[in-house]
């Protein structure tokens, strides 16, 4: 019996392999195991306190490796080459030379098998593709959206959300997009047109599943997928139209393509649509700017009055509490920071003058749940009558309580992306801009560089990044693009983890966060401490 635990092996310096894979649901926390090279053996005790080996066969090449459990199942086989050149790419995959760019990435489970696949919102010809990979790379099919690369007020793709789930509960994947029939009539993407459509299609084979009438007018557009009527039942697709002044919810019934309810909210949305079950029901609900909404699209709660929203986040922030709090950072309007329990209650607030972007994460050690960070908008032609005159270096990291627990420099707030990347429960930093690299921060605040933490100088590190566990053990991966080679890749931590954990991807609440990286500003969340031992 073989059981698949996304093995991962790298070359290192030295002739050296790296191997890591993962602990399943099904394991114990103190499974162990033995690695075999070439069919052999090479651990003289099992290994029973991380599920890394760092391997050196004699005289390198090409080897085959599996992992093995005492007295169970193997591992998938894998082949590495240790005389190639130390790396961190665990996915290399070739683009079409016709690809000039590609603006959004998600991940989900194309093949049904639970290896994780890669979707790719690309530009070709003028217009926006979706483009499909499988988890090894293979090359699964591809979309013409017929829809301009050039929308919006800012001239991005983002009125081309798309996204990966099980939207019509028949056990496969589907990835759903917004399409048009036929030529656009326009060169760039703004006036709505009657032939514009949301599409499903089968993750695996690019088939139709199902088409609707697009349901937006304006330029801006988030889309969330959601189990608005239980785990069990077919999904729904929540559509947001409009971000900065009244907005526009519909619901399309994932298995009909019907729209389930339609809401004309009199308030402003924010750059991402969120949809989470905050009250532990077994049904997620919709939180758009400040209203929350039942699955039914009744209104649930209104948070105390304030304007458009730069951030919205549900997660798990204060240690005790019941169910989940909604973290705000609001650009107009009472403008601040506010964080609201699973009622629309405000538990502490802090005023800004233009609340701009961040992210939740852990960041202190020894302290639970989780750490908002948010900076202000420094930009001085940014802004209305007091434009010039915002306040400088606050770039505050919160305590669950509100407190401060530090502030970051300009330079950080303006080159970190946030990532769970060394294996231990506080979150590390990619620099995104230039000397591309992994970093931490000590408890007082230090930056510390990571060994062998540096990435690929042509690799594109952006807030909707895919920062998520696809291969190897439980530290996330980075799936990004590097258009200097034309190229898909899968970054892992290329060190001897002594950690073990369970994969984050096991958990509702990642998979569904994670499917959300296709549509607005995206807002990077930490995933549950699955550390063990």
């Amino acid at each position: 019996m073989t059981e698949h635990r996304f093995l991962l092996g790298l070359p290192g310096v030295g002739g050296v392999v790296h191997l890591s894979w993962r602990l399943l649901p099904s394991d114990a926390p103190d499974v162990v195991f033995h690695v075999e090279r070439d069919g052999e053996s090479v651990t003289a005790k099992p290994i029973s306190d991380s599920t890394n080996w760092l391997d050196s066969p004699p005289g390198g090449g090409v080897r085959r490796y599996r992992v093995r459990v005492v007295g169970g199942a193997e591992s998938e086989e894998i082949t590495v080459d240790a005389s190639a050149e130390a790396t961190n790419l665990a996915r290399d995959i070739p683009l079409e030379d016709s690809i000039t760019d590609v603006p959004g990435i998600v991940v989900g489970d194309l093949s049904n098998d639970g290896k994780l696949g890669y979707v790719l919102r690309a530009v070709r010809d003028g217009r926006v593709w979706i483009v499909a990979y499988h988890h090894d790379g293979d090359f699964l099919w591809e979309r013409d959206t017929n829809l301009p690369a050039v929308g919006g007020w800012d001239g991005s793709t983002l009125h081309v959300p798309l996204l990966c789930w099980d939207v019509n509960a028949d056990g496969r994947t589907e990835v759903v997009y917004h399409s048009h029939v036929g030529s656009y009539p326009h060169e760039k993407h703004g006036a709505p047109s009657d032939n514009s459509r949301l599409k499903a299609v089968d993750g695996e084979t690019g088939e139709d599943v199902w088409e609707a009438p697009w349901p937006s007018v304006q330029p801006r557009v988030m889309m969330t997928v959601g189990q608005l009527h239980g785990m069990d039942a077919p999904a729904s697709v929540v559509v947001q139209d409009e971000t900065y002044r009244n907005v526009v919810l519909t619901a399309v019934n994932g298995a009909t393509a019907k729209a389930d309810w339609r809401v004309e909210q009199e308030r402003p949305g924010g750059h991402n649509l969120d949809i989470a079950d905050i009250d532990g029901d077994g049904a997620q609900e919709v939180i758009c700017g400040g209203v929350c909404y039942n699955g039914d699209g009744t209104v649930r709660w209104e948070a105390e009055p304030f304007g458009h929203t730069d951030i919205s986040k549900p997660g798990r922030i204060v240690p005790g509490l019941d169910g989940m709090q909604i973290w705000y950072a609001v650009e107009s309007n009472n403008t601040g920071v506010y964080l609201v329990d699973q009622h629309g209650k405000t538990l502490w607030k802090e005023p800004f003058r233009h609340a701009h972007y961040g992210w939740l994460a852990r960041h202190a050690p020894g302290v639970g749940g989780l750490h908002p960070h948010t900076a202000e908008d420094g930009r001085h032609e940014y802004g209305a009558v007091d434009a010039g005159m915002r306040e400088s270096g606050h770039f505050p990291i919160y305590l669950p309580d509100g407190s401060h627990w530090l502030n970051l420099t300009d330079w950080e707030r303006k080159n970190f992306v946030p990532v769970h990347w060394d294996g231990g429960p506080e979150v590390a930093f990619i620099i995104r801009k230039e000397d591309k690299r992994i970093v931490t921060l000590s408890g007082d605040g230090e930056m510390v560089d990571l060994d062998d933490g540096g990435l690929p100088e042509g690799g594109k590190y952006e807030r909707n990044l895919g920062c998520v566990d696809v291969i190897g053990d439980y530290r996330e991966n980075i799936v990004t693009v590097d258009m200097e080679r034309k190229a898909l890749m899968v970054l892992a931590n290329p060190t001897v983890n002594d950690r073990r954990g369970y994969s984050p991807w096991d958990d509702f609440e990642y998979r569904h966060d994670r499917s959300q990286l296709g549509s607005g500003y995206y807002i990077y969340i930490s995933p549950s401490n699955t550390i063990v031992g």
